[in-house]
C-alpha cells in the first residue's frame, strides 16, 4: 500500500511515478489514466481543503485580541443576522455608546465585546426569529487614545498602545514637571467605560508593583496629582544649592536645608538668614535644632524665600610649644575644653613645653583678658578650673619651659586676637 506525506509534496513528480506503476500493474493506459484523474482530483480537494484548515486556523489564532476588544465612541461594527438582511447593517457609535438596532432597539455597547454584542442581539430577537444566527463585526475600529493630565511636563491626548499602563502614559507625557517627586504625587485613573476611580501612588507604580501600574483602556484619563508646593533658594554651605520646591505640609528651615543635601562640616548653623521677598530677613540659631531635636518649633518660611547657610568663622589660635600650632575652626555648636584644643593641636611638645602655666588671652566686650591654667593639675587631680572652656577667638599659649617674659609674649599675642576676633559675632 502507498503511503505519502503532504509535507513538501512534490506534485508533478508524485503523479509521474504513480502513472508508472499503474501502467505496470495494470498494463492498460485507460484504465491507469481513468484511476490517475480520478486520484488527481481527489488530491486536489485534499490539498484545497487543508489549506483551507491552515487559513483558518490563523485566523482563530488572531481572534482573541479581537475578542478583548472593548467598543465604545466612534467604532463602527457591522451586525449581519442570517438569511435576514432587512436586520442587518453598519452602526456608528455616537459619543453615548447607544446604537439603535432594526427589530431589536436601542443598546449601550460602551464597554462590550463583540460577542456579547452579538448575544445580547440574538437574545431580543428569539421573540421574532427562530435560532437567529448574529455575527458582530468590527468594521472600522475608533482611535485608540487617553488623556493624561494634571502635573506632567506635557500634557494632552495621546495614541494608546497595546499593554499601555500608567508608566508608559506618563512617558509619553514627558514624565513629571522639573522639580516635582514622585514621592509626591499620586495617579488618578478614570475608566472610560465605567466612570471609575483608582487612585496609586506613583511610587507604586513605577517599582513595577503590577497591582499599582494599573492598565489604560481607549477613553480612560490618567491624572498626576502632585502635593502643592513653592519654590525656595538654598545658598552657601549646603552639598546642593539652588532652587527647590518644598511641600506646603513640610515648609521648614530645616527641611528646605535637607532638601539641599544638609549643610557641609564648615556650615555655621548658628547663623542662617532667611530673606524675604519684600526684601526683610531674619537670622536663625538652628543648632539647638540639630542638638536637642526641637522639631516642635519648626520655622515656616515662604514662596521664594532666600536662605543662605555661612560658612563657619569661630575660631581658636593654638600657638607656642605645641606639636602643630595653627587656627583651628569650632563648629556650630560645639564646645571644646583646653585639653580639646591642645588635641586638634596633636598635643604639647613634651621635651620643651612648660603645661604648668598655659596663657589664654580672651576677647570680651571688646577688651582683652589674660588667663592663665596649670594643667598639670587638672590632669593629677581633676582640678575642671584648670581645663576651662575655650571660646570662639581665644588664643591659646603654650610656653616653653623656664622663666617666660610674659609681658613680651602677651603684646605679641594680642595682635592675634586682634586679627581672630573681627571674625567672632
Amino acid at each position: 500500500m502507498m503511503q505519502f506525506s503532504t509535507t513538501g509534496l512534490d506534485f508533478p513528480r508524485f503523479c509521474s511515478a504513480l502513472r508508472s506503476q499503474l501502467k505496470q500493474r495494470r498494463g492498460n493506459k485507460a484504465v491507469a489514466r481513468v484511476l490517475l484523474s480520478s486520484f488527481e482530483h481527489r488530491l486536489i480537494r485534499f490539498t484545497t481543503v487543508v489549506i483551507l484548515l491552515l487559513c483558518c486556523s490563523g485566523i482563530y489564532a488572531a481572534e482573541p485580541e479581537l475578542d478583548a476588544y472593548k467598543l465604545g465612541p466612534e467604532d463602527v461594527v457591522t451586525v449581519v443576522v442570517s438569511r435576514h438582511p432587512e436586520f442587518s447593517g453598519d452602526y456608528y457609535i455616537p459619543s453615548d455608546g447607544v446604537i439603535n438596532i432594526v427589530a431589536v432597539g436601542r443598546i449601550n455597547v460602551t464597554g462590550k465585546t463583540l460577542d456579547e454584542l452579538a448575544a445580547i442581539i440574538i437574545e431580543k430577537l428569539s421573540d421574532r426569529l427562530r435560532e437567529p444566527e448574529v455575527t458582530a463585526i468590527l468594521k472600522t475600529p475608533r482611535m485608540q487614545r487617553v488623556y493624561v493630565l494634571g502635573s506632567v511636563d506635557r500634557p494632552g491626548l495621546y495614541d494608546v498602545k497595546p499593554g499601555w499602563r500608567v508608566t508608559e502614559a506618563l512617558a509619553a507625557a514627558g514624565g513629571l514637571i522639573p522639580g516635582i517627586e514622585p514621592s509626591d504625587c499620586t495617579a488618578i485613573i478614570t475608566k472610560y467605560a465605567t466612570n471609575e476611580r483608582k487612585t496609586v501612588k506613583l511610587t507604586d507604580a513605577l517599582s513595577g508593583d503590577v497591582t499599582a501600574n494599573l492598565p489604560l483602556d481607549s477613553g480612560d484619563i490618567l491624572t498626576i496629582e502632585a502635593q502643592a508646593t513653592f519654590p525656595v533658594y538654598v545658598m552657601g554651605k549646603v552639598r546642593n544649592p539652588g532652587l527647590y520646591r518644598i511641600r506646603t505640609d513640610s515648609a521648614g528651615l530645616m527641611e528646605a536645608i535637607t532638601l539641599a543635601g544638609g549643610a557641609l562640616e564648615d556650615a555655621s548653623l548658628e547663623r542662617v538668614t532667611v530673606t524675604h521677598i519684600d526684601g526683610t530677613s531674619e537670622v536663625f540659631n538652628l543648632v539647638p535644632w540639630m542638638t536637642k531635636g526641637e522639631q516642635a518649633k519648626r520655622i515656616p518660611i515662604r514662596a521664594s524665600d532666600l536662605i543662605t547657610v555661612p560658612e563657619e568663622i569661630s575660631r581658636v589660635a593654638v600657638l607656642g610649644y605645641v606639636n602643630q600650632p595653627g587656627f583651628y575652626t569650632l563648629k556650630s555648636g560645639q564646645k571644646l575644653t583646653l585639653v580639646d584644643v591642645l588635641g586638634l593641636a596633636k598635643g604639647v611638645d613634651d621635651k620643651n613645653a612648660k603645661t604648668s602655666e598655659i596663657a589664654v588671652i580672651r576677647t570680651k566686650d571688646g577688651k582683652q583678658e589674660r588667663l592663665t591654667f596649670d594643667l598639670k593639675k587638672f590632669l593629677k587631680s581633676g582640678d575642671l578650673e584648670h581645663n576651662p572652656e575655650i571660646l570662639p577667638g581665644d588664643v591659646v599659649y603654650v610656653p616653653k619651659s623656664g622663666r617666660a617674659d610674659w609681658d613680651q609674649i602677651f603684646r605679641s599675642l594680642s595682635s592675634v586676637a586682634l586679627i581672630l576676633n573681627p571674625l567672632v559675632n
